[in-house]
């Protein structure tokens, strides 16, 4: 589908033959953010937590865009995996309301902290330069930052399965990063071998 399309964008003299690949690809990504944003609203939907998926999912995406950490070979685990942790606020609230706020802020704590430290993360696929980890790290400091205080300001204002979809977005951020570095880890000790 994606080559029609760029193919067709060709002919119709849109784009250059030789940015035909450049597109194929920024077609593909957009089809599968669509994709995976049509599947949220419809697990919302379904969940009838509409709200809480759309803020854990804005907050997750957004911060994790920046962060790096892990990412699957697979297309098809990739958006399987990424639609299974739209789950975990909807299924995991009872553990919230009934685990102690120096726990939860304990979390979330080492959570921001594995931001702060490991942000950016190359990929097995895609290293960062110097320029390009500033940026990102600065970004990603920035909206780690800013979902704190919105985390913060919608516990307050006892909003708290928003608060709790933002916690979890933070969360599972810094454990995908987590899992990322171990995968680097491997990767690289498994290589000088």
């Amino acid at each position: 589908m994606t080559q029609w399309l760029s193919h067709r964008m060709v002919e119709r003299g849109i784009i250059k033959e030789e940015e035909q690949e450049l597109y194929q690809f920024g077609i593909r990504n957009g089809m599968i953010l669509l994709l995976n944003v049509v599947t949220a609203l419809v697990i919302g939907l379904l969940t009838e937590q509409l709200a809480v998926v759309a803020v854990f999912t804005l907050s997750f995406m957004v911060l994790r865009s920046y962060t790096g950490g892990y990412h699957s070979d697979s297309r098809i685990f990739c958006y399987l995996g990424s639609n299974l942790v739209l789950l975990v606020p909807v299924y995991t609230q009872a553990v919230f309301y009934k685990t102690s706020l120096a726990w939860l802020l304990a979390v979330l704590l080492v959570s921001a902290g594995i931001i702060f430290l490991l942000s950016p993360m190359h990929s097995k696929n895609r290293k960062l330069d110097k320029e390009e980890q500033k940026h990102f790290g600065r970004k990603a400091r920035l909206i780690a930052a800013l979902e704190l205080v919105v985390l913060g300001i919608l516990w307050h204002v006892g909003q708290v399965l928003y608060a709790y979809a933002v916690y979890t977005g933070i969360c599972i951020t810094a454990l995908f990063m987590l899992i990322g570095k171990a995968q680097l880890w491997i990767q690289s000790h498994t290589e000088n071998r």
